[in-house]
């Protein structure tokens, strides 16, 4: 999966590609010519099966489109026409997903739709939006603005704790007080994770391995930050560097996420928004000591990316205090075991995907 250049987020709004599934009508040539021409579009392309008369690049059929578009993805992109059956595979569409185009579906017949769509801009072509964005402007600024306002007295405690978390690692086990380590942030794109150091220097000699709660490669002193979640603390310079976010989904190593990827096809969706410090999948879940847990793990971050919203961010906050208070008098850990696995089986158990979401989102909302 591509996507890991920082560029793309920084690409002209004025760059365009078409993709024909079908050769358009007359009329629907002209009202795309008429488009492109009154936004000034600097660069564009198109797919398709055959060359139209179109005045702009031609850059292939479409057995090429998706690695084209991956490598050098535009702003803009206006699949026309329908489709033949088969010929889009679930890779596709997260490539497209996960490209952060506006994506604009246009029948090949343009009268088919005027009568039905109202268009919001004069200058705009009667379409049908594809993934349109479940979080409004406002909200993203309201979760940019509040997970600033957050990793600041987080930065802040960290620097204050950091004297007596060095003495403690550094007394425990000999090597580095913190820990980094390369994660997968939002589309896909590699970050470099801080964590301060649980585990003794060479726990990873043989290769990336998960650890578990009986671990003998937890140092005495990892056993104490761990279970009080203090090894995260670092995570709060991610977040206010732009890699991370408060809440979202639990960002992977590059060797584990191309395991989950090959194994669950939806895998690739986490990547449409950045990972988080707490998850939905942390407070239902906790952590994963192998493969196994982390594909269940994933279920409650499909979960929260599919009911985005500031108002579950701040649910999630405020159960994952609750989560470490409660740490304070008894260990939840096996009472939430038990719960999981009765969400899990209702999660996966029925073949229909709608009573699977319904039936779960009432359960984790209970």
């Amino acid at each position: 999966m591509k996507f890991t250049n920082k560029e793309t987020t920084k690409r002209s709004s004025k760059t365009l590609s078409l993709l024909f599934f079908q050769e358009p009508g007359e009329s629907v040539l002209q009202r795309i010519q008429g488009y492109i021409e009154e936004h000034h579009f600097m660069q564009i392309q198109y797919f398709s099966e055959h060359m139209l008369p179109l005045t702009f690049k031609f850059s292939g059929d479409l057995s090429v489109f998706q690695q084209t578009f991956q490598q050098n993805p535009s702003r803009e992109l206006l699949v026309v026409g329908t489709p033949p059956g088969g010929l889009i595979s679930h890779e596709i569409l997260l490539t497209l997903k996960l490209s952060g185009a506006t994506i604009k579906l246009i029948p090949a017949e343009i009268d088919l739709l005027t009568g039905l769509l109202e268009i919001s801009n004069i200058h705009d072509i009667p379409h049908i939006k594809l993934f349109p964005d479940k979080i409004g402007a406002t909200q993203k600024y309201l979760k940019k603005l509040l997970s600033i306002f957050i990793s600041i007295p987080g930065i802040i405690l960290t620097g204050l704790m950091l004297p007596l978390i060095t003495l403690l690692i550094k007394t425990t086990s000999p090597g580095p007080v913190l820990y980094r380590q390369k994660r997968l942030g939002k589309n896909a794109r590699p970050f470099t994770l801080y964590k301060f150091r649980t585990m003794q220097a060479d726990a990873e000699k043989n290769g990336p391995q998960l650890s578990g709660d009986y671990d003998i490669r937890i140092t005495r002193a990892g056993k104490f930050l761990r279970y009080w979640h203090i090894d995260e603390l670092p995570q709060f310079w991610n977040i206010l560097k732009g890699d991370m976010a408060l809440v979202g989904p639990r960002p992977e190593r590059p060797f584990f996420a191309h395991f989950l990827s090959q194994k669950i096809p939806y895998y690739k969706v986490i990547y449409q928004q950045k990972p988080g410090l707490t998850s939905l999948g942390m407070i239902k879940y906790g952590y994963a000591s192998d493969t196994e847990e982390m594909t269940d793990r994933l279920y409650y971050d499909i979960v929260y990316l599919n009911n985005p919203s500031l108002a579950m961010d701040a649910r999630i906050l405020l159960n994952t205090i609750r989560y470490l208070a409660l740490k304070m008098f008894f260990s939840p850990s096996e009472k939430r075991k038990e719960k999981r696995q009765d969400e899990l089986q209702t999660l996966t158990s029925s073949h229909d995907p709608i009573i699977r979401w319904v039936s779960f989102k009432n359960k984790i909302n209970g």
